[in-house]
């Protein structure tokens, strides 16, 4: 049973759209080699009016790790003033079918 925590980076304002361009290809390549090595770690741009938001979901509340200080590197070249939220503890896949099957 795997323990996934979720957070998020919530841009305001958003950065503009065709600076967006190198993060889509940055979390695309995170969440590809995330994959590719079995681990839990995934990645979605949430566009919206007045923010743009970063969804992580992830098998550690850790964020200081490579990946979010590459994100906080793209996030920065663009001048983006964003704010990470503190990661909550949500069910992993075989949590949710344990409970199901109780």
């Amino acid at each position: 049973m795997q323990q996934l925590w979720a957070y998020a980076y919530r841009v305001v304002p958003p950065p503009p759209i065709d600076g967006l361009g190198q993060i889509r290809r940055l979390l695309e390549s995170e969440n590809a080699f995330a994959f590719e090595h079995a681990r839990a770690w995934a990645a979605q741009l949430i566009l919206e009016q007045r923010s743009t938001q970063i969804l992580v979901v992830a098998d550690t509340p850790a964020q200081n790790r490579a990946v979010n200080q590459r994100l906080e590197t793209e996030l920065h070249r663009l001048d983006a003033h964003y704010r990470v939220t503190d990661p909550i503890a949500i069910r992993g896949p075989q949590l949710d079918a344990d409970a199901r099957a109780g």
